[in-house]
């Protein structure tokens, strides 16, 4: 993130690609591009961010890159079609027959079949450890482990992970550590500063906040992403211009967004808490939750995701939704 200016001001100006004195870039609804002089070298050599083709790379999914990673202290990015597009790139692309993967049996739904139903089938193999325990990360590391796969604030159960202990275990252990930072978002949180080599994001949440738009990013190390964007290229998982421009949209208002996010959800949480026909509310910002110490000094802004158990069966539970509005 550049230093002189902060996260709301990065969010509004960083990437933007001001073709004639726009003040947000315009939708690229082009296929192709002109193949001039200084782009067929670009095409020549491989290079990343060459305008050539839009499954490639458009103006509109490199200004919203850009916008990402520098959100979140990366040094490069790539978009995607959808979350499980940029996951299931990075750990295609990344990991090959025979290498191993330590991640945890509470990370996201999709996440979790790809790494149990789909990963084995190639040959790779998946030790699932206590994200809430560090220690249990390092102690399932391997002769062949490649890579250590943690979220954030995992998906739906809102546990913690110690951003910085899995980190350190991964930079000892010469690992590449990505972490999930969906839930969270820059705003709370930023793994790369804490020593993560790549951040993946369904960018369909938070970062978009306006739900009109399905996409994924992953940021990171300039020289993991080159891996990755040569793998998404093969395996097709690209955005549109017209998805990347709702995202980068979305993102212009996320430093206003999240901290009521937060604010509503800690509220909430406490209210809940005292409900006589509540069992239970799974908020980091509350005492008694399990991973309170270590949210408080990993997010200490907090986060706006919030998990409640109501007392009874599935009919009660039901009947409390049917009374929601939007």
């Amino acid at each position: 993130m550049d230093d002189d200016m902060n996260l709301s001001t990065n969010s509004i100006h960083s990437g933007t690609y001001q073709a004639d004195g726009a003040v947000n870039t315009p939708v690229y609804l082009s296929s192709t591009y002109r193949l001039n002089e200084e782009r067929y070298a670009g095409w020549a050599a491989g290079a990343q961010h060459t305008l050539l083709y839009a499954r490639i790379s458009s103006v509109n999914s490199e200004a919203v890159a850009k916008k990402i990673a520098t959100l979140e202290g990366a040094e490069d990015g790539e978009i995607f079609s959808s979350g499980m597009a940029a996951i299931s790139t990075v750990l295609l692309g990344l990991l090959s027959k025979g290498d191993h993967i330590v991640a945890s049996p509470d990370v996201y739904g999709g996440t979790y079949g790809l790494m149990t139903e789909d990963l084995p089938r190639f040959g790779i193999e998946v030790t699932m450890a206590d994200i809430r325990d560090p220690a249990s990360y390092e102690a399932a590391i391997q002769s062949n482990t490649k890579m250590l796969y943690s979220e954030s604030l995992t998906n739906p159960t809102l546990k913690v992970c110690d951003l910085e202990a899995i980190a350190d275990i991964a930079n000892r252990h010469n690992l590449i550590s990505v972490v999930d930072n969906t839930f969270t978002s820059p705003w709370a949180v930023q793994p790369i500063s804490m020593g993560h080599h790549l951040v993946i994001h369904s960018t369909t949440k938070f970062l978009n906040g306006h739900s009109d738009h399905i996409g994924g990013a992953v940021v990171g190390e300039k020289e993991l992403i080159s891996k990755v964007f040569s793998k998404k290229v093969h395996f097709g998982g690209s955005a549109d211009p017209h998805a990347c421009f709702l995202l980068e949209r979305g993102i212009k208002t996320l430093g206003v967004r999240m901290p009521t996010h937060a604010s509503n959800a800690a509220e909430l949480a406490r209210r809940l808490a005292n409900h006589p026909q509540i069992e239970n509310v799974i908020h980091p910002s509350l005492p008694n939750h399990p991973d309170y110490e270590v949210a408080q000094r990993i997010m200490p802004n907090g986060t706006g995701m919030l998990a409640f158990v109501i007392k009874g069966d599935d009919q009660e539970a039901m009947k409390f939704m049917s009374r929601l509005s939007i």
